[in-house]
């Protein structure tokens, strides 16, 4: 009773703080055009006295076109000396407004990326947050029980200067309100766990405490599988947590657990009964799962669904990264998502305009159905014509504004004879496998082996596989999606795809590296698509290149 009426005044008080943002903000999709330019004004004007805004002439800029002629589409690298700058002088290089946050992300130089966080930007992301709340409220069943939500750790340094990085993910869950808070289950400091083995035990114990979850909710669906794999390798150990109400020994100081002893007792019946605790069974009541569903994600959901109630709905949780937010997901059911529009500004190039070196921008309501886009965004933390190196997809219209969904990686294409194999058809690919052979990949990755002309599909599998099969049904799917590839395959320029079989635990082994390299875990993406000379991958001994 106690919590359908704490569920009933949550509802109540979200309706009433963002029904009206909900309302602005569909009222501003028909006008995406004048939106945008009195953002983009705005971002100028107020930085019009940076270094950068001085470097690129601010002051002059009095349209979209010559934004586009005075300030160069900006990589992180570039923007770097002025974001260091920033951060350890307080010098105004990139933003008038001081940082209040610098969420660490790994970088392509080895060197991790502090992308800078201004107090509008966070407000921003807050409020994006909190429409996404009223509407998950309004239009499904997700937040009726407790919200099993994974994020990062909201501090793991600090500037010279005394600002926190870390993750904004971490920071935004640490700074909800106690009321919002207490319908989550993990205490914030459990994502400051270093040891991530103990991490994940953490959030098993205090996950498997509560029975009445609805929600789970995480960036990429990669990291319920994890924790899954973690509860089933260890129960022993997480009931036993669980009946002592105990945590693991690490470094920080955990929120105190009751003793459950019943609640252990009944999770033990449910493993022997069963023998797993898939998430069906020990949060019978789920009702969504809130993560990415483009890209490659779709393949770790497709394992997730085995481990989930049938009734239980995915909903995409939009497209974001640790620079920006670029989507909102304004129809939960049917996971329509709009972009970010009043608060980011877009810019859009066509995929093979852009991999062919032609960069005509379009603006946000220049777009086209179904086409592919590289984007580029323009924010409140001093992100200039950012290239993010995405892909995103035009799926459809609200008014006279385009909802988006994110498809891949940029320049996730390998080049060996002229084929230009893309990540999409890799995946697309490996959905051909999984269907005409009935096998599902824990991890899998495409090589290109430009020595010997031909691609190594590798997979981790749980069965013993038909390895010429699989690679012809892969092979010949890669034919009918891409008309080079298949003229280079007909000629012999191209050999056969050849099947490596991984051992198991390789997928665990790679992304671990890949985490302590800089990765974050909750945000992790696999590059499904590689050069064999540039992968991090260990093949097996056997394997002979």
């Amino acid at each position: 009773m106690i919590e359908k009426l704490s569920y009933v005044l949550f509802k109540a008080a979200l309706a009433r703080s963002q029904g009206r943002n909900f309302s602005a903000l569909i009222e501003a999709t028909n006008d995406p055009a004048l939106v945008q330019w009195e953002f983009l004004q705005s971002i100028l004007q107020a930085n019009a006295d940076t270094e950068f805004g001085e470097e690129h002439a601010f002051n002059n800029i009095d349209s979209v076109e010559s934004y586009r002629a005075n300030v160069p589409v900006c990589e992180f690298e570039f923007l770097r000396p002025y974001i260091e700058k920033q951060r350890d002088t307080g010098v105004r290089a990139l933003t008038s407004a001081e940082p209040i946050y610098y969420n660490r992300t790994s970088g392509t130089t080895g060197s991790p990326k502090d992308v800078p966080v201004t107090q509008q930007a966070f407000d921003e992301t807050r409020r994006d947050s909190q429409i996404s709340a009223y509407l998950l409220s309004r239009d499904t069943d997700a937040l009726v029980g407790k919200v099993f939500a994974i994020g990062g750790s909201a501090e793991e340094d600090r500037t010279v200067r005394g600002v926190p990085i870390g993750s904004a993910s971490g920071m935004l869950y640490r700074q909800q309100s106690r009321f919002v808070r207490s319908r989550y289950v993990l205490p914030p400091e459990a994502f400051d766990v270093e040891d991530m083995e103990t991490r994940y035990i953490v959030c098993a114990v205090y996950g498997l405490a509560q029975s009445g979850v609805s929600a789970v909710a995480t960036a990429n669906p990669s990291t319920f599988i994890r924790l899954n794999d973690v509860i089933q390798n260890n129960p022993d150990v997480v009931l036993r947590h669980l009946a002592e109400g105990t945590m693991p020994e690490c470094n920080v100081e955990l929120t105190p657990l009751s003793p459950q002893p019943k609640r252990a007792r009944d999770l033990s019946s449910m493993l022997d009964r069963h023998g797993s605790l898939n998430y069906r069974f020990v949060w019978p009541r789920l009702r969504a799962v809130i993560a990415w569903c483009g890209g490659s994600c779709g393949f770790a959901l497709s394992r997730l669904r085995l481990l989930i109630p049938e009734s239980c709905q995915v909903i995409e949780l939009g497209y974001n990264a640790s620079e920006f937010r670029g989507t909102i997901n304004v129809s939960p059911r049917v996971n329509r998502c709009l972009p970010t529009f009043q608060h980011t500004f877009f810019e859009f190039v066509r995929q093979d305009d852009w991999e062919n070196g032609d960069m005509r921008f379009l603006s946000l309501h220049e777009l086209e159905q179904d086409q592919l886009y590289y984007i580029f965004a323009t924010t409140t933390s001093g992100l200039f014509r950012y290239d993010i190196n995405d892909i995103v997809r035009v799926t459809g219209w609200i008014n006279r504004t385009p909802t988006l969904e994110f498809v891949q990686k940029g320049r996730g294409v390998t080049n060996i004879t002229g084929e230009k194999l893309s990540e999409y058809q890799v995946l697309e690919g490996v959905k051909a496998v999984r269907s005409e052979v009935g096998v599902d990949p824990t991890f899998f990755v495409v090589l290109a082996d430009e020595a010997n002309a031909q691609y190594l599909l590798c997979m981790e599998l749980d069965v013993r596989p038909d390895s010429e099969r699989i690679a012809t049904v892969f092979d010949t799917s890669l034919q009918g999606l891409n008309v080079e590839y298949e003229s280079k395959r007909k000629s012999e320029r191209l050999g056969k795809v050849r099947f490596v079989l991984l051992p198991p635990g390789t997928g665990f082994d790679y992304r671990s590296d890949l985490i302590a390299a800089g990765q974050r875990d909750s945000q992790f993406k696999y590059m499904h698509l590689q050069y064999l000379k540039e992968t991090a991958l260990t093949l097996p001994n056997d394997v002979h290149i």
